[in-house]
């Protein structure tokens, strides 16, 4: 009656479709939901600020003066902006008032790559980076700035700033299919990634002068070159970058053997090895002490998210990379 399928082999399917939803991919509907927490991530902002009080530039960089109104001039005023229309035609001296310019495109540049699709507590490194997009880019539609950004998954999506809700849910829909997206191709071997160097090169060319520029990703694979264009990125524009993590990543076992693979080939690790361990460890060290070290000297803030971190953990340091 009604079809092939009864009621409950339908619900079946919609049940196994939702399996890992928010674990290993992002729906639309999750990330949707996220404009709820826009509030709080605002209260987060706000108890962040009072503790560090002075410590963040200003959330408004100007980048140029709008027209506000005429009025009658006054001592002080700069002969400069005499509005000499208005002027000649009521025979009184105006002058031009202007207010700052107050709209601050954002731009996010999202690590999709397939060392995103990981995590061995929480949720995938891929999801969490979803989610943090949502984040943004609710908080931004809300403050009235338009929004824009760049997927990296071995192809390069871009999408223009916009405020309107269309673009926006054009945006989620397309990070929400990326999520679901194999890290591998169709003959098991992963997709070709482009390197970072070269993606935050078009990130630094699409970047206006005074945008917001968030960048979340696991910062893998990441060279001297690449951080140079960030670098170049911060020189205009207010940049925040984003560390995402898994515990497993920073502390490996003591004992066990690790399957490694790339779709082609195979490697058993013996962690049981003290020596590979340490110089695991080590080369994990160096990579993160590199990292902070960049954000230091150029003053760029860092802030490390773990797979682990709750929704009020991962609040309140996403609300330290809002400047």
């Amino acid at each position: 009656m009604g079809g092939p399928f009864s009621g409950r082999q339908i619900q079946d399917k919609h049940d196994r479709g939702r399996e890992g939803e928010g674990i290993v991919f992002s729906s639309l509907q999750s990330l949707l939901r996220l404009q709820g927490q826009v509030s709080t991530l605002y209260l987060a902002k706000k108890h962040i600020r009072a503790r560090h009080i002075g410590a963040h530039r200003s959330v408004y960089k100007g980048r140029g003066m709008d027209f506000a109104e005429s009025r009658i001039y006054q001592p002080g005023d700069d002969i400069r902006t005499i509005d000499w229309r208005v002027t000649a035609r009521s025979g009184r001296v105006h002058t031009k008032v202007f207010e700052e310019e107050r709209e601050k495109p954002v731009l996010l540049w999202l690590d999709l790559r397939p060392s995103m699709f990981f995590a061995t507590r929480g949720r995938f490194k891929s999801v969490v980076a979803a989610e943090i997009a949502a984040l943004l880019l609710w908080k931004t539609l809300k403050d009235g700035d338009r929004i824009g950004g760049i997927l990296q998954n071995g192809e390069h999506v871009e999408l223009k700033p916009s405020r309107s809700r269309s673009a926006a849910l054009h945006f989620l829909r397309q990070l929400s299919d990326m999520t679901r997206a194999q890290p591998l191709g169709k003959n098991g071997v992963a997709r070709k990634n482009e390197d970072l160097q070269a993606s935050w090169t078009r990130l630094r060319r699409v970047a206006q002068p005074g945008s917001q520029v968030f960048v979340v990703s696991d910062f893998r694979q990441v060279t001297p070159a690449a951080l140079r264009q960030l670098a170049m990125i911060a020189r205009h524009s207010q940049l925040a970058l984003f560390s995402i993590h898994d515990p497993f990543e920073e502390k490996l076992p003591q004992q066990g053997n690790l399957r490694l693979t790339d779709g082609k080939r195979n490697l058993l690790l013996n962690l049981g090895q003290k020596l590979w361990r340490d110089r695991y460890t080590q080369r994990v060290t160096q990579a993160a002490k590199a990292l902070q070290d960049f954000t230091r000297s150029h003053r760029i803030p860092l802030v490390q998210i773990s797979t682990a971190d709750n929704d009020n953990e991962r609040l309140l340091k996403l609300s330290r990379g809002l400047r």
